[in-house]
């Protein structure tokens, strides 16, 4: 009797067991909620995409995983310095500061000091108009001696060519944007290369080839405005190319 008796409560006990092992591996199985996933630190399916603004000198992202855009440093810097270049009547030496904690990252020698960058703007931008402007930098370009002075930088302008004739014109930075903003792109946030030397200045080369403005004179990479925190940069011309 107590045999029969065990044996009908193992056999009704399975089914029991066995649908509590299926409950217990649907619940593991389960899609995390979206706010879970942000609070740990994830990215919702909804999170917009296109430039964004970032401070500091690096970015979160698991290495491995970097992009020719990633590996770029698109900076704001503000002009604090400019000169016409002594031996150039085409140059000017400009010093442009990007903040403490983003100075001494693109320094690389622990000084805080702004970057000496050249740019060959005489001919189109006032000294006047460029003193105390924001600016957007390609930062991280190996330095280079232009007429016997190391630039460390490419300020980047908007320009058109019909002909013989050259318009170029400085963007517009939107007001409020702190100075060492980077901006970076969804998907490619990850740390930037302290220098883009050698085989990876070619980097650059393939992000800046498709950079320009848009026909609302927005300046974009692939279709995608490049975003700070307070707006998107911009260009008084329209279809234009960046450099």
């Amino acid at each position: 009797m107590a045999t029969h008796v065990e044996g009908r409560l193992l056999r009704l006990s399975i089914p029991y067991v066995e649908g509590w092992i299926a409950e217990l591996a649907a619940s593991h199985a389960a899609p995390v909620p979206a706010a879970a996933a942000a609070a740990a630190g994830g990215k919702s399916a909804d999170a917009p995409k296109g430039g964004k603004a970032q401070k500091g000198g690096t970015s979160s992202g698991d290495k491995g995983d970097e992009t020719a855009m990633s590996r770029c440093c698109f900076a704001v810097g503000k002009v604090v310095e400019v000169s016409p270049h002594p031996d150039s009547q085409k140059l000017y030496v400009e010093k442009i500061d990007f903040g403490d904690d983003m100075n001494r990252a693109l320094n690389g020698d622990g000084t805080s000091s702004p970057r000496v960058i050249l740019s060959g703007l005489q001919e189109f931008v006032k000294q006047e108009d460029f003193l105390n402007r924001l600016v957007l930098v390609i930062a991280n370009l190996e330095p280079r001696k232009i007429a016997g002075t190391p630039s460390n930088g490419m300020v980047l302008c908007a320009s058109i060519e019909a002909g013989e004739q050259r318009q170029v014109v400085l963007l517009d930075v939107p007001e409020g944007t702190a100075v060492g903003e980077r901006v970076v792109f969804e998907g490619h946030d990850h740390p930037y290369v302290p220098v883009l030397k050698k085989k990876l200045a070619k980097n650059f080369e393939e992000v800046i080839a498709e950079v320009g403005t848009n026909e609302k004179g927005e300046v974009c990479w692939k279709g995608i405005p490049f975003r700070t925190s307070a707006g998107v940069i911009k260009a008084s011309l329209n279809n234009a190319k960046i450099s």
